[in-house]
């Protein structure tokens, strides 16, 4: 979990700072009310740069937003301990202050963003447009709105994100102005990257120290001391849930025959046009071929899924959809799908664009449309009652099994669950929605109403807080095997060390790899054409690492794979390529050279700025914010 987690914390969220404004494109929000409703909440800041401010509010939003997009990288629930411990919210409050700075300092220079290039510029990303054969791209908003619940991030603090972006890069311009990297520092960066060191290994293993005697009653209690912190049980919630699923908002909408004979009856022409067919086409070159092609399979010389075979098309190329006759765009080839009955192909059809030939593999009558459309707009009104009358009933205080009695729905109560989800045996709990369900809960202050989750075709789900388990420390006996085990571990580790640091003294003092192997009954391994940066190479990164800290001609030891065993390796020989100014790589490394210098001027101008605004830390109501899991 750690681990994952400190791989996430380097990285960035997917597309933050290369989208825009998502309402500007989107009639379904209402950017220009965020504003004020944010200002009608608290007033408390939590920082203030050069006299503007930073609210609890803007800083709460978005610690919440990053521990979600940490959430969903690694699997794993972020627990405001977890969070903490790793400076999270530092780093985000961080951010932010630079961000206020750029703004305050925008300000002064005259720079700005205009809402029209920010809509532009979402609309023209190529992750947010799709493609049709023969069209140019379009923006997709699905796309853009899933971008943005991936990453947590609501309308305001996206259009903040935009706006830092375009700030940033107009000064940074001004920083950089496009200079060349400097000829020295690129060689350098070359000769690191490229160059190639060739070594020899054998692997020792862990079972090679033998086994290791319990440890006494002083040392055991001198480990968990100093340990302690590793056996502390973890903190557990319990909660009570009402989950809403598709089925039962379906038992809540039926649709009689009576209902869709009636919506038929009211737009004959509309309802009519609803059926629907599955179709399949295959294209030629020239009508006759097509002709040719068809008269095969009327002559059942060949079937239409023979052909497809023949000519070695994949199903995507074939696939039409199930679609209705108005959602073909060529009419002569809708007209020929629709005159077929299911199952069959048609005769050559000469289209607008291409010489087809259709297959109609499934038809869904107008009835069956209308009626799943009925069923669709009646669950989607029952949802929404169902929302508005238990968020009613909760701000009047019921609790939920109150609530779920009164809508006859099903409360659940689970037992206490820690942030991955499992009991205090460390048993798993089935929690559902548990990835969306599990950050809220433990980032929920008792009492507290947290909002519904929505797990889309999963279900609509509320929870309360019911139980809070602190974590403590377990005493060394309630702990002792957990100690036990991980003091021989410790031990075995240690004393491996030190076997490979005597043997990497044996071959420093004149012993071969091969004899110091022989002699141990392992095997030596060759690994050519090692790179510090290479993937897939036949060692693991930290025996890489060590070899290129290790003098040419040397000899080292490093942690094997599976973090057990250790490997002792001779570094041979090395081989550093010239440099080659027009190779791919070097034109990589020169570009990635220029961001950095970028970026590290960026950093520098962003603390100056600072630091002649002046920046002021409201602690208070940052612990505020992060003790209280308030987010």
């Amino acid at each position: 979990m750690l681990s994952s987690f400190r791989e996430v914390m380097t990285k960035g969220p997917a597309k933050i700072l290369t989208a825009g404004v998502m309402l500007l494109l989107s009639g379904s929000f209402a950017l220009w009310g965020v504003e004020g409703w944010l200002q009608g909440r608290s007033n408390s800041d939590v920082a203030t740069v050069g006299g503007s401010t930073i609210s609890a509010n803007t800083f709460s939003e978005a610690y919440r937003a990053r521990t979600l997009q940490i959430t969903r990288a690694t699997g794993k629930a972020v627990t405001p301990d977890i969070a903490r411990a790793f400076g999270l919210d530092k780093q985000v409050l961080n951010g932010l202050i630079s961000e206020k700075a750029m703004e305050v300092q925008a300000a002064k220079l005259g720079l700005g963003l205009d809402q029209q290039t920010t809509v532009q510029t979402v609309m023209n990303d190529p992750d947010f447009q799709v493609t049709a054969p023969g069209k140019p791209p379009v923006f997709d908003a699905n796309a853009f709105r899933q971008m943005l619940e991936n990453n947590g991030m609501n309308e305001e603090m996206f259009f903040t994100r935009q706006r830092e972006v375009y700030i940033r890069g107009q000064i940074d311009q001004g920083l950089t102005a496009g200079g060349p990297v400097p000829q020295a520092l690129l060689q350098a960066a070359a000769r690191y990257e490229q160059e190639k060191r060739n070594t020899s290994y054998f692997v020792l293993p862990q079972s090679s120290v033998g086994d290791i005697a319990p440890p006494d009653t002083a040392a055991l209690q001198t480990y968990y001391d100093e340990n302690k912190g590793a056996f502390r049980t973890k903190e557990l919630r319990s909660l009570s849930y009402i989950l809403v699923t598709p089925a039962e908002l379906s038992g809540r909408a039926t649709v009689t025959d009576a209902d869709v004979q009636a919506a038929f009856e009211k737009n004959k022409a509309g309802s009519a046009a609803l059926e629907q067919r599955t179709v399949e086409q295959i294209a030629f070159p020239s009508p006759d071929e097509a002709k040719a092609a068809a008269a095969r399979i009327a002559s059942g010389q060949i079937t239409f899924e023979g052909l497809v075979s023949e000519r070695k098309l994949k199903p995507e190329d074939i696939d039409l959809g199930t679609v209705s006759k108005r959602q073909l765009s060529d009419q002569k080839i809708a007209d020929a799908a629709f005159a077929l009955k299911e199952g069959a192909t048609s005769d050559a059809v000469q289209g607008n664009l291409a010489n087809v030939i259709v297959k109609v593999t499934k038809i869904v009558d107008a009835k069956t449309v209308l009626r799943g459309e009925l069923e669709r707009q009646r669950a989607s009104e029952a949802a929404k009652n169902l929302r508005d009358a238990i968020e009613d009933e909760r701000m009047g205080g019921a609790p939920l099994k109150d609530i779920a009695a009164k809508l006859k729905l099903k409360a659940v109560t689970l037992p206490p669950v820690d942030a991955q989800g499992r009991d205090a045996e460390g048993k798993p709990v089935a929690v559902p929605l548990a990835t969306q369900v599990l950050p809220a809960l433990f980032t929920a202050e008792p009492g507290s109403d947290p909002e519904a989750v929505d797990g889309r075709d999963e279900g609509l789900m509320w929870f309360s807080l019911d139980t809070v388990v602190p974590a403590r420390d377990r005493t060394l006996d309630e702990a002792k095997n957990e100690v036990i085990a991980a003091w021989t571990a410790d031990q075995k580790v240690a004393k491996l060390k030190e076997k490979a640091d005597q043997l990497v003294t044996q071959l420093q003092g004149g012993k071969s790899l091969d004899e110091v192997a022989k002699g141990l009954n392992l095997q030596v391994t060759p690994a050519w054409d090692l790179t510090r940066n290479g993937q897939g190479q036949p060692v693991p990164p930290a025996v890489v690492t060590a070899v290129f800290a290790t003098p040419l001609k040397g000899f080292g030891t490093a942690l094997a794979a599976n973090g057990t065993d250790r490997i002792i390796f001779h570094v041979e020989d090395n081989v550093i390529p010239e440099l080659d100014a027009k190779a791919p790589q070097t034109e990589a490394l020169s570009k990635q050279l220029a961001t950095g210098i970028s970026q590290d001027l960026m950093t520098e101008y962003v603390k100056k700025v600072e630091d002649q605004l002046g920046v002021a830390i409201n602690q208070t109501n940052v612990d505020r914010v992060v003790g209280t899991g308030s987010l």
